[in-house]
C-alpha cells in the first residue's frame, strides 16, 4: 500500500495531508507563530510516528489474538543534538490496560516491538531519495 505525506506552507497557510492506499486525510498541524514553516519539528513527528505505529499495532495484534485491550499509552524519547544530526538514544515505553494475563500482554508487546513497521524501518534503514526540485518565481505585482 502506498503512503504519502505533503505540506503546503505559505505565509498565513499551513496545509498537511497524508494518504494511505489512496485515502487522504488533512491533519491539523499548526504553522509557526510569526515565522514560516511548521510549529512541530520533523523530529517530533518522527517520534510520533513511532508512538502511533506501536499503539496501532498493539490494538491490531491484540485483536488478532482475541486479547482484550482497554487502553494503550506509548511514550517515545530521544535526542537530536544539532541541526543535521541523526537521532540518538531513541527508546519507548508502552503501557497497556487489559484484563488479560500479564504474561500474554507482555508477549503481545514484545511481538509488536519485533514487527512494528516504522520501528523496523528505522532499525534497518531505508533509502530516501530526492526525486525532483522545482523552482518557481512569484507572480509579478500588478
Amino acid at each position: 500500500m502506498e503512503y504519502t505525506a505533503s505540506i503546503r506552507s505559505t505565509p498565513g497557510s499551513h496545509e498537511v495531508t497524508v494518504t494511505a492506499g489512496g485515502q487522504g486525510r488533512a491533519l491539523d498541524l499548526p504553522a509557526r507563530s510569526g515565522a514560516p514553516g511548521s510549529a512541530v519539528s520533523g523530529g517530533e513527528l518522527l517520534f510520533l510516528a513511532l508512538a502511533t505505529c506501536a499503539t496501532n499495532d498493539v490494538y491490531r495484534e491484540a485483536a488478532a489474538r482475541s486479547l482484550p485491550v482497554v487502553a494503550v499509552d506509548v511514550e517515545v524519547a530521544g535526542w537530536f543534538d544539532a541541526p543535521g544530526a541523526r537521532a540518538r538514544d531513541v527508546s519507548y515505553r508502552v503501557s497497556v490496560i487489559s484484563p488479560a494475563p500479564e504474561e500474554q500482554v507482555r508477549e503481545l508487546v514484545a511481538h509488536v516491538d519485533a514487527i512494528a513497521e516504522v520501528h523496523g524501518t528505522l532499525r534497518t534503514g531505508t533509502t530516501v531519495s530526492l526525486d525532483e526540485v522545482r523552482v518557481s518565481r512569484p507572480p509579478e505585482p500588478s
